[in-house]
């Protein structure tokens, strides 16, 4: 979608303002925003196009418009700080999958040696067996680099994507008594 598109709406209702601000317990200085809060914008924002701009409204007591500063602040950085927390996560899991591709292509290297020592013609039925299984299993040790290498990032992508583009939204406060349907 181009830029210029309108942006789609993720609109939450709060509680209040301090519900909002207040995260139990950190003594950490970033502007964080509660879970349950964060949990609801990316599940506003999951469905959507991906390319789509958002826009966040939320409906606050009209004595809580005046700190609308503040919470935008806070939800750029909660999700400014997602987006970093999700990129290192990529990098831990691709240093992961470096590794395990280095320690499978060793395990297959040696067990693909051993089964290939064991004479394939012989009569036996247990030395035929074991060259298999020597071959299955060197395989098998492949199986989670391939996993981590294939799909293992793309939900970890999705997240960091997703916090882009929340951290990016502008947002509103709106007054609980201006939205229709509510009183």
């Amino acid at each position: 979608m181009p830029d210029n598109a309108t942006p789609i709406l993720i609109s939450v209702e709060l509680r209040s303002v301090d519900a909002l601000l207040a995260v139990e317990g950190s003594a950490l200085l970033e502007k964080r925003i509660d879970d349950a809060t964060a949990f609801r914008l990316y599940e506003g924002a999951y469905p959507l196009p991906r390319r789509a701009p958002l826009r966040i409204e939320l409906i606050v007591d009209p004595a809580d418009l005046s700190r609308e500063a503040t919470v935008c602040a806070a939800l750029r950085g909660h999700f400014e700080l997602d987006y970093a927390a999700r990129t290192r996560e990529l990098a831990r899991l691709f240093a992961a999958a470096r590794t395990a591709t280095a320690v499978g292509l060793v395990f297959v290297v040696i067990l693909l040696a051993i089964a290939n020592a064991i004479d394939a013609e012989s009569p036996s039925q247990l030395a035929r067996g074991i060259r298999e299984s020597f071959t299955i299993f060197a395989w098998v040790a492949m199986w989670r680099p391939a996993e981590l290498w294939l799909y293992e990032h793309w939900p970890i992508r999705r997240r960091r994507a997703l916090a882009r583009r929340l951290a990016a939204a502008p947002v509103k406060l709106v007054p609980r008594a201006a939205v229709v349907g509510l009183a």
